[in-house]
């Protein structure tokens, strides 16, 4: 298939425009989160990257290499503004959603390069169905990007008479492309961490989408190449962990550059003579290092199976989620000590450690990176089957 005359190619790694937007996410950072959304220079730089479009195939812009690359690009930008790390991850999954759209549809959803995409895949809306398609109401929290977005992929319970009116055992969940035009959004967003990432609540209202805009996880997938192989759900809960990584990446640098900006002559010793100051910045060191190369290499055996076209069994999936979780546990719990270990400067938003320690309660407060997936890779490792509805897909 070939691309689409307005979409964008770019010849640099995920990481290389990364690096390309690193300064520019800092010199807007407090834009960013003054306005509760992604600061408009950073916006045109990331739709003009094509950072948002990595979980497409390749003749819609996306990346279709090394999901490694992928993960290293968030670590960065997470380390320069978490907002915009969050922004380009959720766009991720809005974006490999699209492997189970027909041909034309995907075409369709994703021609435009300059497009930003938008999803929930808490089904909080009511999809009732009508002739050629589905009657779409419902209210969603927490929409990261929904200001800027132009496409919704948006969960809902599929209803009708035969269908159960509840969430439960028999009940048919879907996912629903709409226009932004068809979205309201609700100013809900203000909270401390990840303020610049626009969360919102949005709201629809009997709002038609076509049969073909509809999709579920079993749907057939249009597309065949190794990346539209790789499992969306850990893969996911990787790039959640890889924005902690970076998080904690930040409040070390920060930790010692304030330890080499402090120091002063005389005999009262500096910041940088203190044990715990020097035991946590080590501590700090070791833990990125580690669990960044027990995730990257979890992710990157997943990536070898899916160029093989072989399917993953429950321990290598399992490998990924347990990775995820715990490098972002670990990095949390870094974070926190170095929040601590900084004293009363962890109070004072001119040193990055505050917002840092914001931003990574927030991430760490999403469902798909949750201690309950730790249990869930437990279970695969003693020869059960993993019951989370998200482990395989």
């Amino acid at each position: 298939m070939k691309s689409s005359p307005s979409i964008k190619s770019t010849t640099l790694s995920p990481v290389d425009s990364a690096k390309e937007i690193y300064d520019l996410a800092i010199a807007h950072r407090e834009e960013t989160e003054s306005l509760r959304r992604i600061a408009p220079a950073v916006l045109e730089k990331l739709k003009d990257s094509q950072l948002f479009r990595m979980g497409l195939p390749k003749f819609l812009g996306g990346w279709e290499d090394n999901p490694v690359e992928v993960l290293k690009a968030y670590e960065l930008l997470s380390s320069a503004e978490a907002s915009v790390a969050w922004s380009v991850w959720n766009n991720h999954l809005a974006c490999t959603f699209g492997r189970f759209l027909d041909d034309d549809s995907m075409k369709e959803i994703y021609k435009d390069s300059s497009h930003v995409y938008a999803n929930s895949a808490r089904p909080e809306g009511i999809a009732e169905i009508v002739p050629g398609g589905y009657k779409v109401s419902g209210r969603w929290s927490l929409v990261s990007g929904c200001e800027i977005s132009d496409w919704f992929a948006m969960r809902c319970l599929v209803t009708s008479d035969d269908l159960p009116k509840t969430l439960g055992p028999g009940a048919l969940l879907k996912l629903f492309f709409i226009k932004k035009e068809d979205i309201k959004v609700i100013d809900t967003w203000y909270v401390g961490g990840l303020r610049g990432s626009g969360s919102h609540d949005i709201e629809i209202k009997d709002v038609f989408v076509p049969e073909n805009y509809a999709i579920d996880f079993n749907s057939p997938v249009s597309i065949d190449n190794a990346y539209s192989r790789l499992p969306i759900g850990c893969l996911n809960s990787a790039g959640n962990a890889a924005i902690a990584l970076g998080l904690l990446k930040a409040a070390m640098d920060e930790l010692i550059k304030m330890c080499l900006d402090r120091v002063t002559p005389g005999k009262n010793p500096d910041l940088r003579d203190r044990l715990t100051i020097q035991t946590t910045i080590a501590k700090s060191k070791t833990t990125l290092e580690a669990k960044r190369t027990q995730l990257h290499n979890a992710v990157s055996t997943i990536w070898e199976e899916a160029q093989k076209s072989n399917t993953y069994t429950d321990e290598q999936l399992a490998d990924v989620w347990a990775a995820s979780v715990e490098a972002a546990s670990a990095a949390r719990s870094m974070v926190t000590e170095i929040f601590a270990v900084a004293g009363t400067a962890s109070l004072y938003t001119k040193y990055r450690i505050e917002r840092v320690h914001r931003d990574i309660h927030a991430v760490l407060q999403h469902g798909i990176i949750q201690p309950h997936w730790m249990n869930q890779a437990g279970m695969a490792y003693v020869g059960l089957k993993p019951t989370g509805a998200m482990f395989r897909i």
